[in-house]
């Protein structure tokens, strides 16, 4: 009994392998077309959901540590580094807009990037707030975007994967028609194994759309998750701005 599941692989591979062999040409051509698409859609999968993996633990210490200090500036003066951190970047990009204000304002902005930030007193008006919140919504929407770059590239393996596997059986089995058109046999031991041949296309192209769609689907939920904490921090960054620096 153990034999037999220890041979069921390897009888399943000779079989698609047999079935690889009787396709015809254009049959082949898609099956090793779609066998490519795999290979890219199963490396953007995994090089995406390793790099949401990092972006998201980077934001919640991020986040974390930020909410720990007493100013909305101590962080930067301290430079600690979070590598992949969206939130970071926001928090970064917020920073160097409220240093250009303080050098159209003719302030120093050493006194506020110093080790004590807190001591230095600072009136930012409605429209240094509103410079500062459109380069947050421009960082956000950044970062959305480098989060969302290739994922496109698995919503096209979903819709298209399957239409080539289909348009490779289509042919396959016309083909195979035709050709008992030619030989004037219609057995079932005679189109049985175009048949076979023209089927495996279809198995490729589901072979490859399954697994992209669900790592699609589970892919743009988390970065959706993603860009609402980046949507609440850029808030919660604004709120700490206005607070510290009192409005004139």
């Amino acid at each position: 009994m153990n034999t037999v599941f220890f041979l069921l692989p390897f009888t399943f591979q000779a079989t698609l392998l047999e079935a690889f062999l009787r396709a015809n040409t254009a049959g082949k051509t898609l099956v090793v077309l779609l066998f490519i698409g795999s290979v890219v859609a199963w490396s953007i999968m995994v090089n995406k959901f390793i790099e949401y993996r990092r972006a998201a633990r980077e934001s919640r210490r991020f986040l974390a540590l930020y909410q720990g200090e007493a100013h909305p500036l101590a962080l930067i003066v301290k430079r600690q580094s979070f590598p992949g951190c969206p939130l970071y970047m926001m928090y970064r990009a917020a920073c160097r807009a409220l240093h250009g204000v303080l050098e159209e304002r003719g302030l120093n902005p050493q006194e506020f990037f110093s080790d004590q930030p807190e001591a230095a007193q600072l009136k930012l008006d409605y429209a240094d707030i509103k410079i500062m919140r459109n380069i947050i919504d421009q960082t956000v929407d950044e970062q959305i975007i480098q989060l969302e770059r290739n994922v496109v590239v698995l919503a096209t393996a979903v819709t298209a994967a399957p239409f080539l596997g289909l348009l490779g059986t289509v042919w396959g089995v016309m083909d195979a028609f035709g050709g008992l058109a030619i030989q004037g046999t219609a057995t079932l031991s005679a189109v049985a194994p175009g048949i076979s041949g023209s089927l495996i296309a279809t198995l490729a192209g589901l072979i490859v759309a399954l697994p992209s769609l669900i790592g699609y689907n589970i892919l743009t939920s988390r970065i959706r998750i993603l860009s609402t904490m980046m949507e609440h921090f850029a808030e919660e960054l604004l709120a700490d701005f206005e607070r510290f620096g009192l409005r004139a």
